[in-house]
């Protein structure tokens, strides 16, 4: 008789009208270990459950699939939030809780190199490439601009990896937190009450309050997921939104984690730079075409080691900006609900 052995990780989708992309998304995580799939399927209109079941079926996947309506305020982290509630409550051997998005294609090895890392910290942010077969659709995007901001992002990121508490990590990784790949240990995932029950930006959230509850954090460049290019996305302000902008204007607003430069710098002399990554207030946003002005003036801070703040060498003082960075993130979950299973 063939013993069956209690599933230990848990993978959590949300899934909303995806019923074109969900067989390839689950296609992948077939026979790459002994996970549960949960999916989350949400304010669809579409045959998304059906494909996912059929899907399964076919390849032998463990999966659930949890039929859900969202109200207007909630979104993608309400569903990985319900979806990670379910495996907590379901699973008694639990002990990883991975997630992606529907609209993504994982690794081969991606569970294995998931839990390799995991066996040494609490969490794990993956790489997100793009599918190469669609890269067609980015051929409008400006490279110049591209590289702007490309450049911007590591100056940022190399500013934090210095300056910032726990983050010396982050030093020459690609420094994403994107829930298209990230994986945590049960412990940790409790730790910080689990993601925010929002209708985006969860990912970064419960990233920056494991570093904040001092817990480790890799981004792990052999961790990789493949995420489609389409320009019409499931979630406000997802990343289907951050390729429409980049495609369409002549300027557009960069990642609400890159802060402005003067503010990273007055942050740094006061030594009260908080956790990566940031999350830099709407008004407080910049246009790709200011970047120059940041790029000379984060880069001069950085090479010359000063701790003021000083104007840019033509003379042209950048403006102070607002910047109230919002405390880390607590959810308002019962966190003996969560851990009971009530």
């Amino acid at each position: 008789m063939t013993r069956l052995i209690a599933k230990d990780t848990a993978i959590v989708i949300p899934a909303r009208n995806e019923e074109a992309r969900i067989g390839a998304c689950l296609t992948a995580l077939a026979e790459q270990g002994n996970a549960m799939v949960i999916l989350v399927v949400n304010n669809t209109t579409d045959r998304t459950g059906i494909v996912a079941r059929d899907t399964a079926a076919r390849f032998g996947l463990d999966l659930t699939v949890l039929e859900r309506r969202l109200a207007p305020h909630e979104g993608v982290g309400t569903a990985r939030l319900i979806g990670c509630d379910h495996a907590l409550q379901t699973m008694p051997a639990l002990r990883y809780l991975l997630t992606t998005d529907a609209d993504c294609i994982v690794a081969p090895d991606w569970i294995a190199r998931n839990l390799a890392h995991l066996g040494a910290v609490d969490a794990v942010c993956g790489k997100v490439d793009l599918i190469p077969a669609e890269a067609e659709i980015l051929e409008g995007m400006d490279p110049h601009l591209a590289t702007l901001e490309g450049t911007y992002r590591a100056l940022v990121q190399d500013v934090y990896a210095r300056h910032a508490p726990g983050c010396a990590d982050i030093a020459d990784t690609h420094g994403e937190a994107a829930g298209a790949s990230l994986a945590f240990t049960r412990a940790a995932y409790l730790a910080v009450r689990g993601f925010a029950p929002i209708r985006c930006g969860e990912d970064r959230r419960i990233v920056r309050a494991l570093r904040a509850a001092g817990r480790r954090v890799r981004h792990a460049d052999d961790v990789t997921v493949q995420a489609s290019c389409r320009l019409t996305g499931r979630a406000a302000g997802g990343m289907s939104d951050a390729l429409k902008a980049r495609i369409g204007g002549m300027d557009y607003l960069i990642d609400d984690c890159l802060p402005p430069a003067d503010w990273l710098v007055r942050k740094i002399s006061g030594k009260t730079l908080g956790p990566w990554p940031p999350q830099v207030p709407a008004q407080s946003r910049l246009n790709v075409r200011d970047l120059p002005r940041h790029i000379e003036l984060l880069d001069s801070f950085v090479n010359s080691g000063r701790s003021t703040l000083a104007p840019l060498s033509r003379g042209e003082a950048l403006p102070s900006y607002p910047l109230d960075m919002p405390a880390p993130f607590q959810s308002n979950a019962s966190e003996r609900s969560i851990a009971e299973g009530a």
